[in-house]
């Protein structure tokens, strides 16, 4: 018997932890899916095919949430399954983690119960749970516009898409995905990453997230080249620093910032030319070999300096690093 993916079935995907199952549940499901194992080797080109061997299941009937599945070989796994889908702790379990995953860390209670109802009306329809969610005036209200923090990994793909840049590797990017806590396939227990803020909302991340944002729009990322004059236009360099600005948030984030950001990118991006060399040089290499943002064995790789010290970099940098960036 398998406990751990018997409690992970039903805590993870179905019921949750709050459920209402006991240990004794939890055994009774791992005697439901003895028996089922992995076919016979096949070649190269084939994928494996679960298989159910009778040989090794557990005999008798199981008592699963006070219901009592009789012995009836490989059924009685889609018997708790269909037991356990159908359950309205289930609808309101899926329903908040969607609801997280696109809305807010705290989901609006009515929104969820809506879109509980229709898992269960629908049989589990997930399209139609999606479709009741988006359909919620809750999902357009003001409350929970843009009220989620990008994961890391939402954040540097956003930030790569947004500055246009050429991606010639992704092996400094899975290395910077990784630094800031969330690497690749890396998660050790089945839970899986948290798509809730406080795992990425603290002081020491968000200054990592800021020193990337520099190094991506100053051409510090091995493997990635940006070109702020493509983006911007071939008389970008004529436009003031506030023209250049705010044609970069239109153009990075399709919205304004707010008063407070872009002073803080006027007063940075206007400062003397050193001063703006300075806030581009951010970038702390304690020791190139573990460079998260070099490749390995390629080192690290000196900078286009016309793009390291303009003032386009230095703003897309802060724009990338802004707080109304680090949202979705």
């Amino acid at each position: 018997m398998n406990e751990n993916y018997a409690r992970e079935l039903m805590e993870l995907h179905t019921i949750g932890v709050n459920g209402g199952y006991t240990q004794r549940d939890i055994t009774e499901v791992a005697k439901v899916f003895t028996g089922w194992t992995v076919g016979p080797n096949r070649s190269s080109t084939q994928a494996a095919q679960a298989t159910f061997d009778d040989s090794k299941h557990e005999p008798g009937s199981k008592l699963v949430m006070g219901v009592t599945i009789k012995e009836n070989g490989e059924k009685e796994g889609l018997q708790v399954l269909h037991l356990l889908a159908a359950n309205p702790r289930t609808a309101r379990f899926i329903s908040t983690k969607l609801a997280v995953r696109f809305v807010s860390d705290t989901p609006p209670p009515t929104m969820i119960d809506r879109m509980a109802k229709t898992f269960l009306t629908s049989d589990g329809d997930i399209r139609k749970v999606l479709r009741a969610m988006i359909d919620s005036p809750e999902f357009w209200s003001h409350d929970t516009y843009r009220s989620k923090l990008k994961t890391p990994q939402d954040f540097v793909v956003s930030a790569v898409r947004a500055s246009g840049a050429e991606v010639d590797s992704t092996g400094a990017l899975v290395n910077v995905v990784a630094e800031l806590g969330m690497p690749l396939y890396g998660m050790q227990t089945p839970n899986g990453y948290s798509m809730k803020a406080d795992p990425w909302n603290n002081t020491a991340t968000l200054i990592e997230r800021m020193n990337f944002a520099l190094a991506l729009s100053s051409n510090r990322v091995a493997g990635v080249t940006t070109n702020w004059s493509l983006l911007l236009g071939d008389h970008s360099e004529a436009l003031t620093p506030t023209d250049k600005t705010v044609l970069l948030e239109d153009k990075l984030l399709h919205l304004a910032v707010s008063d407070r950001t872009r002073q803080t990118i006027l007063t940075q991006i206007s400062a003397d030319p050193d001063q703006q060399k300075a806030n581009l040089r951010q970038v702390a290499i304690k020791d190139r070999r573990r460079d998260p943002l070099a490749l390995k064995g390629r080192g690290w790789r000196d900078p286009d300096l016309v793009s390291l010290y303009s003032e386009s970099a230095l703003a897309a940098g802060l724009l990338f690093g802004s707080p109304e960036f680090q949202r979705r």
